[in-house]
């Protein structure tokens, strides 16, 4: 090859190989279950198991995202993980269910200024998942949330309850579910047995997530508990899974309302399906439903997350998209939607 030639043919090389790099600094993919290091430090009592989970907290952005491994099982029910009271929740979920080979589960968590943490959870009694976190749930500071890598570990023990505050996620059976605040007139409107125990509605979500492979489980074990709503707003809440299936669960008069997918998608926001004419007067489930219809439920993950910025508001903090066939997870932190964080779930066999 001539000088010149070869000049020109390492400059556009190295062009090339800069343009790489660049593009790949926007994904992150996270190993969900790294080799355990022990910690060099005080762990203060911790076991090792506790001390390997806070040791793998990983700071991705200064919004802050966070991502974590929990490693080995994790207590019962932490019953205070209601959600915050007075809070405006706004949030948008969809399933696009038409592609066998790829179907996604996505949504817009709206709200006021939410520190994040994308959860990796392995329990021996139940299923692998991932989900995301609002630390403000575990009544973590803001300034602390911050700093979380700073702490020692020791200070960091809060985290240990993230498990059991779930707002939206995805189990190794392809089985994704998130939930949507609906207004305060139903907060009483689930039913209430007493020969049930009772759990918040986080919980809930942690309990499906762990233990139900598919939307029929998922909604079995719903009728095995009171649902309370207590100290937050009440919710309904969006399950598909591979199969092509989907079913928004609400609570209406003391009733537990099961709304299944007649096309292969399902979306939700903030009003009751059960009781709504039209679209219910909210835009961002018109623009959800008119373009999930347009494709028939066909979406890829460009077009998927591009729905997610279709009906995005000024308010939101994350949107996260599940690959519920492949185990593949997008998110984007604080509309930034030029920058997509990606990670994997290892699937299991259907």
């Amino acid at each position: 090859m001539k000088p010149d030639r070869l000049a020109r043919f390492l400059t556009i090389a190295i062009c090339l190989l800069l343009l790489l790099s660049l593009t790949a600094c926007k994904l992150t993919i996270f190993q969900p279950h790294p080799t355990i290091v022990q910690p060099t430090e005080d762990t203060g009592g911790l076991s090792a198991a506790e001390s390997a989970t806070l040791s793998s907290l990983e700071k991705l952005d200064d919004y802050p995202l966070y991502v974590m491994n929990y490693v080995g099982d994790y207590q019962s029910p932490w019953t205070s993980a209601s959600l915050p009271a007075g809070s405006s929740f706004a949030c948008s979920l969809f399933a696009s269910l038409a592609d066998d080979g790829d179907m996604f589960y996505g949504r817009n968590f709206d709200w006021e200024f939410s520190p994040s943490l994308l959860l990796f959870t392995n329990p021996t009694d139940g299923y692998a998942s991932v989900s995301m976190v609002n630390l403000s749930f575990l009544r973590i500071s803001i300034q602390t949330a911050m700093e979380l890598t700073d702490l020692p570990l020791t200070e960091r023990t809060t985290l240990l309850a993230a498990p059991w505050t779930p707002t939206d996620g995805m189990n190794e059976y392809g089985l994704a579910i998130a939930m949507a605040a609906v207004p305060d007139e139903f907060m009483d409107d689930a039913p209430d047995d007493p020969s049930l125990p009772t759990i918040d509605s986080l919980g809930i979500m942690r309990q499906l997530l762990d233990h139900a492979r598919d939307v029929d489980e998922a909604v079995q074990l719903f009728g095995s508990y009171n649902i309370d709503f207590t100290g937050g707003p009440p919710v309904h809440y969006l399950l598909a899974d591979r199969s092509g299936k989907a079913v928004l669960v609400e609570f209406y008069q003391g009733e537990r309302v099961e709304l299944l997918n007649q096309a292969p998608f399902h979306l939700a926001t903030n009003h009751m399906r059960c009781i709504a004419f039209g679209d219910g007067g909210c835009w961002r489930y018109r623009t959800l439903s008119d373009r999930l219809s347009s494709m028939g439920g066909h979406l890829d993950t460009a077009s998927a997350m591009q729905l997610l910025s279709d009906v995005q508001q000024e308010f939101t903090q994350w949107s996260s998209l599940y690959d519920i066939t492949s185990g593949d997870v997008h998110v984007v932190i604080d509309r930034d939607y030029s920058t997509s964080y990606a990670f994997h779930l290892d699937m299991a066999q259907p």
